[in-house]
C-alpha cells in the first residue's frame, strides 16, 4: 500500500505544479506515460510475487497494477481529479468507465478477472483476514487453474491465474496504443526473465 500511496502522490504532484498563481497544464502523454510505467513495474512486480508464493501480497500488487495501467489510458479524457475523485481505487468502477471509452464488446471476457482481483482489495490489510479467514489460490495457467478448486470451504475464497493478468495488460497496452518495449524493455535481467517466464504474451 505505501508503494501506491507513493505512486499516487508522485502522479498528483504533477497536477498540484503551480506557476505565476495559475495551476501547470500538464501534457496528457506525460501523464499516461508515468501511469504506465508505474503500472508496468508493479506487474512485473506481482509477476515475481505468484512465482515467488507471496500470497495473498502478489495479488495486490497485481491489483495496483492494472489499477495503474487502467488509469493511465483512461487519463487521456479524464484530468487527474477526476481520476482521484470519482474513481478512487475501485476496480470495478475504473473499468467500467475503461470499456465505456475503448467501446469493444469483447473486453466483458475479462469482467471475472477484475471481479477476481478486486477481491484481494478486502484482504490489502490483514483484518479482515484474520476475523472472517480466507482460502487462497493462486495459478500460473488458465489450464492449470481449471483444474484445480477447492470444495467445502466455508471462508472467502481468492483466486488468481497469472495468464489471465498477462493477457488483461497486453490488452490494456494495445487498446492505450503504448509500446511495452517502452516501458518493459529497460528493466534488468533478472526482471526481464521475471517478465517471460511462462509468458506467452510477452516474450521479447
Amino acid at each position: 500500500m505505501a508503494g501506491l500511496r507513493t505512486a499516487a502522490r508522485a502522479i498528483c504532484d504533477l497536477a498540484r505544479s503551480v506557476f505565476q498563481g495559475k495551476r501547470k497544464v500538464i501534457p496528457s502523454e506525460r501523464v499516461i506515460n508515468e501511469f504506465f510505467k508505474y503500472g508496468s513495474q508493479y506487474y512485473v512486480a506481482g509477476r515475481y510475487g505468484m512465482f515467488a508464493g507471496l500470497m495473498p501480497v502478489a495479488g495486490n500488487v497485481h491489483h495496483h497494477a492494472i489499477e495503474m495501467l487502467l488509469k493511465g489510458t483512461l487519463s487521456s479524457t479524464m484530468d487527474l481529479d477526476e481520476l482521484k475523485t470519482k474513481l478512487r481505487h475501485r476496480l470495478p468502477r475504473i473499468w467500467r468507465e475503461f470499456k465505456k471509452q475503448a467501446t469493444d464488446p469483447t473486453l466483458t471476457k475479462f469482467d471475472k478477472v477484475i471481479r477476481e482481483l478486486n477481491k484481494f482489495e478486502d484482504i490489502r490489510y490483514p483484518d479482515n483476514l484474520l476475523r472472517r479467514g480466507a482460502s487462497l489460490l493462486f495459478d500460473i495457467t488458465k489450464a492449470g487453474a481449471s483444474q484445480s478448486f477447492v470444495s467445502g470451504v466455508s471462508v472467502p475464497q481468492y483466486r488468481l491465474c497469472l495468464e489471465d493478468i498477462d493477457e488483461l495488460v497486453e490488452m490494456i497496452f494495445r487498446i492505450a496504443n503504448r509500446n511495452p518495449a517502452a516501458f518493459l524493455g529497460f528493466m534488468k535481467d533478472e526482471a526481464r526473465q521475471v517478465l517471460r517466464q511462462d509468458n506467452q504474451y510477452f516474450t521479447s
